[in-house]
């Protein structure tokens, strides 16, 4: 089997979901255009509480990716201790442009600064799904 064939999806094998969570429209498109080209659906919310409407409503999420300062009452280590509590399945990441003193360890599969950069959070998707990258791919 190549590499070519492990990359393409059928109805039995869609691709993994990501959701991506940001308040800052151009950051949340661009990170969800680049997950997207790579390979996976995506899905997008601007604030925490969108995040959970998506997640309760049953939306298939393999991966949350959220910026952790954000506007209204929950942040993004909010979602990721929700999401750990009772989703446990779903890999979450949590990025920030400040590095937070507490709450990440034991929350988060991983943490990334900001700026984002696509490529190592694209390889951190990958090895958290166990997923190869696209043979297009230059990681």
């Amino acid at each position: 089997m190549t590499e070519r064939d492990l990359n393409k999806h059928s109805d039995a094998h869609p691709p993994a979901a990501v959701l991506v969570v940001d308040d800052d429209p151009i950051l949340r498109s661009t990170l969800a255009f680049e997950i997207r080209d790579a390979g996976y659906q995506v899905r997008e919310a601007s604030n925490t509480d969108e995040a959970e409407q998506i997640l309760s409503a049953g939306a298939p999420i393999d991966v949350v990716v959220t910026d952790i300062e954000m506007p209204g009452p929950r942040d993004g280590l909010a979602l990721a201790k929700s999401v750990r509590a009772f989703r446990p399945h779903i890999k979450v990441i949590v990025a920030s442009g400040a590095i937070p003193l507490t709450g990440v360890v034991g929350v988060a599969d991983a943490f990334f600064g900001k700026p984002y950069d696509f490529s190592r959070i694209l390889m951190r998707i990958r090895s958290l799904l166990h997923t190869p990258p696209r043979a297009a791919d230059p990681a």
